[in-house]
């Protein structure tokens, strides 16, 4: 698959400057696989170095805490392949998952990872999250309701095949309803973005432009932002003209089916509805902001979440540039500017902040601290492409293309470099210089790119070696052949 072609699309948007003298961000709008993207000039394909990797705020490794301490218990639930045929490359981890419940501190820290646990713990940890902003106390939330709308979260995705027990295998299935099973799209990558939202926030310092309730409807939007997920995109609901599709106007398909199941609950289960914690006015206000923020994960608008984002930039750049040079700091200190990007008391700004945590977290396991977590996750969502490019084959449908054919382990790190190249890092790129705090995770992606890179290098020289066997095995043949016809012209010649 080839992933550094700019599409025939592409077209470069403005120049270096609006017009004033002031420097702007240049961006390329191109398509990457169906995808519209936004390319900066700090983030194209060509232009990235694999050596050139950020710093970063310590190194996260070093201080992992031990995903098994010796005085917890852990039950021991090996995580199974769905497929026997299909190969995890042992990137795909067998894990003993946690039944304790983790503090504050190991939620509040980059090397966390929701894989880790038992199913029903990520409801304490989703409830502690909310606890660290006392949103609880702030809008007389009741945990219990909290809890069960949580639990009931859970049950609505689709089983994490992985994760399979007999304990959950034989309970409850509806044997005339077949069983969806997602490896990505389950409760823990609901966690998981919502974990990531927490962290945007807190070590991100996204918070400072946010309201409380504004911080509340980014991690539930979070958490419900892809509830009852098929396993498969929105493109595969259009192109067989589901119920869905025609129901949403094949906009935003499967989001918008999100958003309303998530929020109806609590209409249609009184013993669920957080939502009579807040006034009407305020009610409105919380399912406005939570369907914004939700629908900001259609990958259909990631380039103008880009666009918008990049925009904040320029127009801090140009406020920055336009005040006084500050007094020089101290000998010892180090400068830190402050650019102003955003403003807390306007209702855009705190809503854009919401699509663009949401849709980050969506797509940040490309740069997670770790790897073997990133790369856990790039076996469950290619194996899920995989399905899918099955299941249009069945129905003969177009098939997705890059979705189609992940059959080795060289496929896989070719599609995971693509998509950090073309989306990830444009994005986290664009974070970084709004969130300095966030900065490091560009890098964390580069690197694992690099880990990526290995495998195809790897790949290649394996079969240039082959050829070079084969090439040799060719010359000694020829070598024997003409030894024979030389020795066979000899004799001929003597007799």
């Amino acid at each position: 698959m080839t992933d550094t072609i700019i599409s025939p699309e592409t077209k470069a948007e403005g120049d270096n400057t609006d017009g004033t003298g002031t420097n702007k961000h240049k961006s390329i709008s191109t398509v990457w696989h169906g995808y519209d993207v936004v390319l900066t000039e700090n983030s194209h394909p060509s232009e990235i170095s694999r050596d050139n990797h950020e710093a970063g705020a310590g190194d996260p490794q070093s201080d992992r805490p031990d995903p098994h301490p010796q005085d917890k218990n852990c039950r021991v639930s090996w995580r199974r392949t769905s497929n026997g045929e299909r190969d995890d490359y042992g990137w795909l981890r067998q894990l003993d998952l946690r039944s304790d419940v983790p503090d504050i501190d190991e939620i509040r820290s980059w090397s966390f990872d929701v894989l880790q646990f038992e199913d029903s713990v990520l409801i304490d940890v989703f409830i502690k999250m909310l606890e660290y902003y006392d949103l609880l106390e702030k809008f007389q939330l009741d945990r219990q309701v909290l809890e069960r709308y949580s639990r009931e979260v859970m049950e609505m995705h689709h089983k994490d095949c992985y994760y399979q027990r007999i304990d959950i295998e034989r309970a409850g299935v509806d044997e005339e309803k077949p069983q969806i099973l997602c490896e990505y799209h389950s409760w823990y990558h609901a966690v998981g973005c919502t974990h990531a939202s927490f962290l945007f926030l807190t070590l991100g310092g996204a918070d400072a432009y946010l309201e409380k309730v504004d911080v509340f409807c980014i991690l539930m939007g979070a958490l419900i932002h892809d509830l009852d997920h098929p396993g498969t995109n929105n493109d595969f609901e259009i192109k067989r003209s589901s119920s869905l599709a025609k129901l949403y106007d094949n906009d935003a398909v499967l989001e918008r089916h999100s958003i309303n199941m998530g929020l109806n609950m609590c209409l249609d289960k009184p013993e669920l509805n957080w939502m009579k914690s807040f006034q009407t006015e305020d009610c409105d206000y919380v399912k406005h902001f939570i369907g914004e923020s939700v629908l900001a994960t259609d990958p259909a608008r990631h380039a103008g979440i880009v666009k918008e984002a990049l925009e904040f930039v320029d127009i801090g750049l140009q406020d920055y540039q336009s005040t006084p040079t500050p007094e020089s700091p101290k000998h010892g200190e180090e400068s830190q500017p402050s650019l102003a990007y955003f403003n807390r008391n306007s209702l855009s700004h705190r809503i854009f902040i919401g699509r663009l945590i949401l849709h980050s977290a969506d797509i940040s396991n490309p740069v997670h601290s770790s790897f073997d977590v990133a790369a856990d996750w790039a076996i469950r969502v290619t194996t899920e492409f995989s399905k899918q490019a099955q299941k249009e084959k069945q129905l003969e449908l177009p098939v997705t293309t890059f979705m189609d054919g992940l059959d080795s382990q060289v496929k896989i790190a070719e599609v995971q470099i693509g998509f950090f190249k073309w989306m990830v890092k444009p994005l986290y790129h664009t974070i970084g210089l709004l969130f300095p705090a966030l900065k490091m995770m560009e890098g964390w992606g580069e690197k694992h790119c690099d880990e990526y890179q290995v495998v195809i290098d790897e790949h290649e020289k394996k079969l240039k070696d082959s050829m070079s066997d084969e090439a040799q095995t060719n010359d000694n043949m020829l070598d024997q052949r003409q030894g024979r016809k030389d020795s066979t012209e000899e004799k001929i010649k003597n007799n």
